[in-house]
C-alpha cells in the first residue's frame, strides 16, 4: 500500500514534470514566428497552456473552494474523518497538476496514461483503505460516504461520458450520506454541513467537466510529447532530451492489471466455457441423455426399492456391446384375458394373433 509520504513524493514529481513542460512550452512560444491565426478563449496552444490556461483556472475556481470548505468541516469532526479529508485534498492537488500536464502535452497512449495517473490512483486507494481499516469507528458512515463517492475524480480516464460517471459516483455516496444525516441531524449540525460540502464538491466537479471535457479529458494537440512528463513522474527527474536533440526516452511503465472479476484459473475458464456452450444448444442439450430401462426404475422394480440402491449404468462408450454381453433375465411370456382386456408380456419379435 502506498503511504502518505509516498503520495507527497509523487506530488512533488508531478510538479517538477509540469514545470519542465511549461519551460518547454515557453521556449516554443518564444521561438514561434510572429503573427499566426487567432485563438479562441479556450484554445490550448502553448501560449495559453499551463498554470494560466482557462481550463485549469476554471477547475481551480470550481473545485478548490469546495475542497477547502469540506476540509474545514472535517477538521471540526476530527479523527479519521479529518485524516481522510487530507487525502481528498491531496487528490485535488494531484488532479490539478495532472490537468496542467494535459494542457501542455499531446494525448498519451493507453500504455502511457497509467504512469501519469499514478498520484491520483494512490490517493484514491488510500482513501478507500482508510475506510476499510476503521469499520468499528462511529464515523464509518462518514468514511464510506467519501470512499464511495471519491471515484468521481477518476473522470479523467473516462470516455466518452465522464459526466454521467461522476453523477453515478455521487449517487453511490448519497446512500451513506443519508445514513450520516439520519444519525447526526439532531445531534451535530456540523455533520449536516459536512455532508453538504462533499456532495457540493461532486456537483461542482460535474458542472466543470460538462463545460470543458464533455466527451473526455481534453489534451493539447500542439503540446509536447507526453514522455517528458512520464519520465519526471516516474522518478527520472534529470532533464529529458528535447525532440531531435538526444536519445529517445525509455519506454513507459506497463499499465496496471485490469480486474475483470474472474480468476486466473484456466480450469475455471474451461468449465464456464463448456457450461455456456451447453446452454447455447437449447433443446438439443438433451440429445446426449441415456434412456433409463424399466429394470432400472425403482417404481417398477420392487427389488431395487428393497435394496435401497440403483445399479449404475456403464459410462463406457461401448454401452451397447456391454449390454449384449450381459444378458438380461427374461421373464416367461404371458398372454391372458383380464376382464375385457388382453395382457400380453415378455414376448419377442414374433408375430402374435389374438382372437
Amino acid at each position: 500500500m502506498t503511504t502518505s509520504t509516498d503520495l507527497q513524493s509523487l506530488l512533488r514529481r508531478i510538479e517538477k514534470a509540469t514545470t519542465r513542460l511549461e519551460e518547454l512550452a515557453t521556449k516554443r512560444a518564444e521561438s514561434a514566428p510572429a503573427g499566426g491565426s487567432s485563438m479562441s478563449s479556450v484554445d490550448l496552444s502553448a501560449s495559453t497552456a499551463g498554470a494560466d490556461s482557462k481550463v485549469l483556472l476554471e477547475y481551480e475556481a470550481a473545485v478548490q473552494p469546495q475542497i477547502a470548505n469540506f476540509v474545514s468541516y472535517s477538521d471540526k469532526i476530527g479523527g479519521v474523518v479529518a485524516e481522510q479529508a487530507r487525502l481528498v485534498e491531496a487528490l485535488y492537488h494531484a488532479q490539478r497538476s495532472f490537468l496542467r500536464i494535459a494542457t501542455l502535452t499531446k494525448k498519451p497512449t493507453m500504455d502511457q496514461l497509467p504512469g501519469l495517473l499514478g498520484p491520483q490512483q494512490s490517493a484514491i486507494q488510500q482513501i478507500i483503505t482508510l475506510r476499510d481499516a476503521n469499520r468499528p469507528s462511529e464515523y464509518f458512515d462518514n468514511l464510506s460516504t467519501i470512499a464511495e463517492g471519491i471515484a468521481a475524480f477518476g473522470w479523467v480516464a473516462v470516455e466518452p461520458t465522464p459526466v454521467p460517471y461522476i453523477n453515478d459516483m455521487k449517487d453511490s455516496a448519497q446512500f451513506y450520506a443519508n445514513r450520516v444525516l439520519k444519525k447526526w441531524r439532531e445531534k451535530d449540525e456540523n455533520q449536516v454541513e459536512w455532508v453538504k460540502a462533499f456532495l457540493s464538491t461532486l456537483r461542482e466537479l460535474s458542472a466543470y467537466v460538462k463545460l470543458f471535457h464533455t466527451t473526455g479529458l481534453v489534451w493539447n494537440p500542439k503540446g509536447e510529447d507526453v514522455e517528458v512528463a512520464a519520465r519526471a513522474i516516474s522518478g527520472e527527474t534529470a532533464a529529458a532530451p528535447v525532440r531531435g536533440t538526444g536519445a529517445p526516452p525509455p519506454p513507459p511503465p506497463p499499465p496496471p492489471p485490469v480486474y475483470t472479476g474472474e480468476t486466473d484459473s484456466s480450469a475455471g475458464a474451461t468449465t464456464r466455457g463448456a457450461l455456456f456452450a451447453d446452454l447455447n444448444k437449447g433443446g438439443e442439450i438433451t440429445s446426449g441423455l441415456r434412456k433409463v430401462e424399466k429394470e432400472q426404475m425403482t417404481h417398477k422394480n420392487p427389488a431395487l426399492r428393497a435394496a435401497g440402491l440403483v445399479k449404475e449404468a456403464p459410462h463406457s462408450a461401448s454401452t451397447a456391446t456391454t449390454q449384449q454381453q450381459t444378458p438380461v433375465k427374461q421373464r416367461p411370456p404371458r398372454m391372458e384375458l383380464q376382464g375385457s382386456k388382453w395382457v400380453v408380456e415378455n414376448y419377442g419379435t414374433e408375430h402374435l394373433t389374438i382372437e
